[in-house]
């Protein structure tokens, strides 16, 4: 006993969201989609084979009971990750139902029949409860939608996409299901072997819901049964085919919200253009720069989510989204984490497009600029005495002599900068030694480079 419950405690409990647990219910949806086709497909047409077909469902469904009581599981807002827990959880919830769609009843019956000729129970009686049996299997379905939802609520996978999915799965459900149906009430051409029955059926089924009907399978007159039958699938149908006009494109336009949203902005945009009579040249230019933040950011948004969010998250997220500025910065390579978390909250993101000036000579400066991304000319007195790439921090000898802009700054291609103002700049000067100390040696550096370029 001890021996298995060290053996117990070596497996491990897996993550309730990791991918191991979407590549899992993915194979679970499968299993049970396969489950319940085969098992209706062969009660519809009286076939007890227990063959490998058979086992296989019966396996995979047995496996999934010790793969559940080894996973963790989000309750609202908890995560139980203990064994007891996750047991407790378990049995009051999908245990019955993976129980009852393990245990192969139908062998077992069948097995106990030959066991028993002298039975009372008639072979005909015998059949039947092996139908009954045999419809246990399907009741592993029924935990799709929640699996469904797990999915949804662990990944981040678009809800509009799991609503399809969804949907799609159920559809093919119904419609196999329906068709096995028409089947069972007579209505399929009998002579037939059993799969061009199915298959007529299926046929008959989608023209049916899809409000087709083509008129070559139909119900027989003299049946009430298959006239009441077709009437139910025709009512399906109609609500079916309802929600596919009302919510199938809908659902595909919301796959993705970010490019409807530019697509939407891009045609406020426009119109303000056109209404306000902008001058070509200009609005293409008003065009090309959303145009580009959607290429890079895909969005168009002009409110950070980060502004929503509470401090602890807003500065997590921040620190992931400049940690490539953060990469590239000379200054900001060997900071230690209090000054890098400050400075990540004090940086704003800035676009400038080709041939932008970012900083005009003579001007007062109140900010510098660390570059992201592209490249930027340095311009004294029009002439150009050196260009800056990635990483580089540009405005800064304004804001220490305190003296107006002695070059200008253009942008020679798409630029990310970020802004930091002199009032922050200032700040992080005064609490942090190390940085002032960098950012004068970088100030000299560029007065001296400067001036050897403007005396040749």
């Amino acid at each position: 006993m001890l021996k298995i419950k060290e053996l117990v405690r070596k497996i491990p409990v897996f993550p309730f969201d990791g991918p191991s647990k979407l590549v899992y219910n993915v194979f679970v949806i499968f299993s049970a989609l396969a489950g319940t086709i085969i098992t209706s497909y062969r009660l519809t047409f009286k076939l007890y084979d227990f063959d490998a077909i058979y086992w296989i469902i019966t396996i995979v469904y047995l496996l999934d009971i010790p793969y559940t009581f080894n996973q963790s599981v989000k309750k609202g807002l908890k995560i139980h990750s203990d064994r007891r827990s996750i047991a407790r959880l378990y049995l009051r919830s999908w245990f019955p139902v993976d129980v009852i769609a393990c245990i192969p009843f139908t062998w077992l019956f069948y097995v106990t029949s030959l066991w028993s000729p002298s039975s009372s129970i008639g072979v005909g009686a015998v059949l039947d409860i092996i139908m009954v049996t045999k419809l246990m299997k399907m009741v592993k379905i029924s935990k799709v939608s929640a699996i469904f939802n797990d999915i949804r609520e662990t990944l981040s996978v678009s809800p509009a996409l799991m609503r399809l999915v969804t949907f799609g799965f159920w559809f093919v459900t119904v419609v196999h299901l329906m068709a096995c149906g028409w089947v069972l009430i007579g209505a399929s051409e009998t002579s037939r072997p059993y799969f061009d029955q199915y298959l007529r059926s299926v046929y008959w089924c989608v023209t049916t819901i899809a409000t087709i009907g083509y008129g070559d399978y139909t119900p027989n007159h003299d049946s009430n049964g298959q006239i009441i039958y077709t009437i139910v699938v025709m009512i399906f149908g109609v609500g079916m085919y309802g929600y596919i006009i009302g919510n199938v494109a809908t659902l595909i336009a919301n796959i993705d919200v970010a490019r409807a949203n530019y697509q939407a902005k891009m045609e406020e945009i426009n119109d303000f253009l056109r209404t306000r009579r902008v001058p070509g040249p200009l609005q293409s230019r008003v065009r090309n720069y959303y145009a580009y933040l959607w290429e890079t950011q895909k969005s168009v948004s002009s409110i950070s989510i980060t502004e929503e969010l509470p401090h602890t998250l807003s500065m997590e997220i921040s620190l992931f989204l400049n940690q490539a500025i953060l990469e590239k910065v000379s200054l900001f390579k060997n900071a230690n984490e209090i000054f890098i978390r400050e400075i990540v909250q004090l940086l704003r993101p800035n676009v400038f497009l080709p041939d932008d000036y970012i900083i005009r000579q003579g001007e007062y400066g109140d900010c510098m600029y660390f570059l992201s991304n592209g490249d930027v000319e340095v311009l004294v007195n029009g002439v150009r005495v050196a260009s800056l790439g990635q990483g580089s921090p540009f405005g800064e000898t304004a804001l220490i002599q305190g003296e107006k802009r002695m070059a200008s700054i253009r942008a020679l291609s798409y630029c990310d900068v970020y802004k930091l103002s002199k009032a922050d700049f200032d700040a992080l000067r005064g609490r942090y030694p190390d940085f002032d100390a960098q950012v004068k040696k970088v100030v000299e550096e560029r007065l001296k480079d400067t001036q050897e370029k403007t005396q040749k």
